[in-house]
């Protein structure tokens, strides 16, 4: 990227990848560590981050994989958020049956939902981000989408 700095990619997409991640995965105090924890690692080893194409796929993967290394090392489930913390994850979804039905989503699949639909990524941006095959993304996304879309139908 072009002489992006630390401090602008900070202030450009810390708040953005909290909520996403809040999102995804249905905690947000675990979001907000995973986060900061994927800047603290970007900032040690800025000069090689700063080079890649998509710094930004880079910090979502980093703070994903922290997180769903926490959540393996304690061997628990994400705790359902306190009522404030709660509060703060409408301000990604508003309506609260389309945020359960997303809660609801396998991890793999709810990942795709949120980076593509909340961040508007592409398919190869995910694909980076993820560190999957674009056709994984492709097919986790389809399978997302029918399962949301069997919701929608129920509470017609």
């Amino acid at each position: 990227m072009d002489d992006l700095t630390f401090e602008a990619v900070y202030r450009r997409d810390h708040e953005m990848l909290r909520r996403a991640l809040s999102l995804g995965l249905g905690d947000t105090e675990l979001a907000n560590e995973a986060v900061d924890e994927a800047f603290t690692r970007a900032y040690a080893r800025w000069s090689r981050v700063s080079q890649l194409d998509d710094p930004t796929a880079w910090l979502y993967r980093v703070a994903s994989n922290w997180a769903t290394s926490w959540l393996r090392k304690r061997r628990m489930r994400p705790v359902r958020p306190t009522e404030e913390l709660e509060t703060a994850r409408y301000d990604v979804v508003e309506d609260p049956a389309v945020l359960a039905a997303i809660e609801a989503l396998p991890s793999a699949q709810r990942a795709v939902i949120v980076l593509r639909f909340y961040l508007d990524w592409d398919i190869a941006r995910i694909a980076t981000a993820l560190d999957v095959p674009p056709g994984t993304v492709k097919s986790r996304l389809h399978r997302a989408l029918t399962r949301l879309h069997d919701v929608e139908e129920v509470h017609r």
